[in-house]
């Protein structure tokens, strides 16, 4: 009995929140990912009658249903990291050295699809297909690294911007303090000043958090989409515990405020 020897990716896209900028981007990786399901679908029932019977004609039609699936595939990827680059054109946090490393990761992960497409399209039998499949599989932990690089980036500009609030608001409240020192009991302003410091550490804080996030995600990398995704699990959590320091941060900066609108 024939049989089609074509290991397949088995992947899971993570999609950032998306805004107005990037909803046409991601109305094309919904589109693409529709796509690509109904063309795996039609590939393997191509290759299970293949396997089963063996002839020239369900061998024909193995062939150009694994070409169009591999075609989708590369398609679908694409649509994917384009999605990310127009999360990284609405951010408003990166500075634009950051952005740029990022932008790099995606464009050299179109350049690969674009490079494997054309491999896809010169496919002559089921034992080419195997082969130009690999390619991808072959690339595909470098692939995810990259992918998750640029969400846990596009996380971190999220991050600081409300960072900039914080810092902004933290500067307004010490100029407050600083116009109406005098007007304060001693007690008053010693138990202001101390929560001064406890606001200063909270952010500091959330800056060696970030500065952990940026080393860890810098070096990101994994021999298989399981190590990538433990990886990414971590990142993802320190990612929350920065943003739980800037949220106990606010929180303590109203609680300055309020404190001094009033002399005693």
């Amino acid at each position: 009995m024939k049989r089609l020897l074509l290991p397949l990716i088995l992947f899971v896209l993570l999609v950032p929140s998306v805004l107005a900028s990037s909803e046409k981007a991601y109305q094309d990786y919904l589109y693409q990912f529709d796509l690509y399901r109904q063309k795996y679908s039609d590939f393997t029932i191509a290759k299970n009658e293949y396997e089963k019977f063996g002839s020239l004609a369900s061998q024909t039609t193995a062939l150009a249903n694994t070409s169009a699936m591999l075609s989708q595939r590369d398609q679908l990827l694409r649509a994917y990291l384009l999605l990310l680059n127009e999360k990284l054109n609405e951010d408003r946090g990166l500075v634009e050295t950051q952005k740029a490393t990022y932008w790099a990761l995606t464009g050299n992960e179109i350049s690969f699809l674009n490079s494997h497409s054309t491999l896809v399209g010169s496919i002559g039998s089921l034992d080419d297909a195997a082969e130009v499949s690999k390619e991808l599989e072959s690339h595909y932990a470098i692939l995810g690294a990259s992918m998750r690089q640029v969400i846990t980036g596009v996380s971190l500009g999220q991050l600081a911007v409300l960072a900039r609030q914080y810092d902004t608001t933290l500067a307004d409240a010490k100029a407050l303090l600083n116009a109406n020192r005098g007007a304060f009991s001693p007690q008053k302003q010693s138990t202001v000043d101390r929560w001064i410091l406890q606001i200063t550490n909270t952010r500091s804080l959330y800056q060696q958090k970030i500065d952990s996030i940026n080393t860890k995600n810098a070096q990101l990398k994994g021999s298989s989409i399981e190590t990538l995704d433990d990886l990414f699990g971590q990142l993802k959590r320190d990612v929350g515990q920065a943003k739980q320091y800037l949220m106990e941060g606010n929180r303590f900066i109203g609680e300055l405020v309020e404190a001094l609108r009033y002399q005693n």
